[in-house]
């Protein structure tokens, strides 16, 4: 769909895209806004498509828009496997290894990963990339990145998945929440408290709600983010009782800074995949670090269990 088309238009339509509006494309490309609004009306008139409905200054993507900024996505996707691939011939004789991950999984657990395998091989170069699991998840199929953690709920297709690590959800809060006493935070406890929350499309924020609409609970909804580091530090800010992945809690030391976790009854499962790219032999270095993230990951799941039990309890 893109051959022929002026790249100049696509970078301006891609980075309108991405900032939301033409302002923010503009100083994203370093050009003037009328520029950016120029470039867009040129695509339209190339591409025979309407991109945005235009209200005021505001501009809204049309169906049309989000199709061709994915092939822009896959396409740059592809550059830039390119671009890796001449990277590595020239680095003859040195190893290399991308990985992508989730925040969850991301922020502390990883590096740690990362450290053990780095001083087991020095000699090889690491990119590490975090990013919600659907980009992940692209990164890992496309063929840019050796190795995915993420959540269960990505499109499997074109991948090798495999379950990596299940835990359980916690209730998190700040010492003086009038629920830090409890032994078990349940449904019915929750009604009418303000609750922080991962995103209504999560899995487990969906075995949430099922449990709360089971038991006649109401609570208010006052902040939903993606990701659970982020829960708790708004819990930690006393915004309100939030539910979230027991791993993050444990891997990114919540608890040094003095914020309470309950498990939360009926368990709240939260489950990660390991994805690796399909049709290819894996080489020795993914290999290694498989092994080390296996193995840090068995003393986190270990360390989550002695503290709030198993997940499938």
């Amino acid at each position: 769909m893109l051959a022929g088309m002026n790249l100049t238009l696509i970078e301006a339509f891609s980075a309108v895209m991405k900032s939301g509006s033409t302002t923010g494309a503009a100083e994203l490309l370093r050009v003037s806004q009328p520029a950016i609004s120029r470039s867009l009306k040129r695509l339209e008139d190339t591409t025979k498509l309407k991109l945005f409905e235009r209200a005021g200054p505001r501009l809204t993507p049309t169906p049309e828009a989000h199709l061709l900024y994915q092939e822009v996505l896959d396409t740059f996707v592809g550059l830039d496997r390119l671009k890796q691939s001449v990277a590595r011939m020239r680095a003859v004789g040195t190893g290399s290894i991308r990985i992508a991950s989730s925040a969850a999984l991301g922020l502390s657990f990883v590096p740690r990963a990362l450290k053990r395998f780095a001083d087991r091989r020095p000699d090889v170069s690491i990119r590490f990339e975090i990013g919600n699991s659907v980009a992940v998840r692209n990164l890992v199929a496309s063929g840019s990145y050796d190795i995915g953690l993420c959540a269960e709920e990505i499109d499997r297709s074109n991948l090798v998945a495999k379950p990596f690590i299940e835990t359980r959800g916690v209730c998190v809060m700040r010492p003086d929440h009038a629920l830090a006493a409890e032994s078990v935070i349940e449904p019915a406890m929750l009604h009418d408290m303000p609750i922080i929350s991962l995103a209504p499309d999560d899995t487990a924020r969906i075995q949430f709600d099922a449990a709360l609409t089971t038991a006649g609970a109401k609570p208010r909804f006052v902040v939903e983010t993606q990701f659970a580091a982020t829960v708790c530090q708004l819990a930690m800010e006393g915004v309100g009782i939030g539910l979230t992945n027991s791993l993050t809690y444990v891997s990114d030391r919540f608890a040094a800074d003095e914020l309470i976790a309950k498990p939360f009854d009926p368990t709240i499962k939260f489950r990660a995949l390991m994805i690796l790219p399909p049709h290819r032999a894996r080489s020795r270095v993914v290999d290694e670090l498989v092994e080390v993230l296996e193995l840090e990951r068995d003393g986190l799941a270990a360390a989550c269990e002695a503290r709030f039990g198993v997940a499938g309890c």
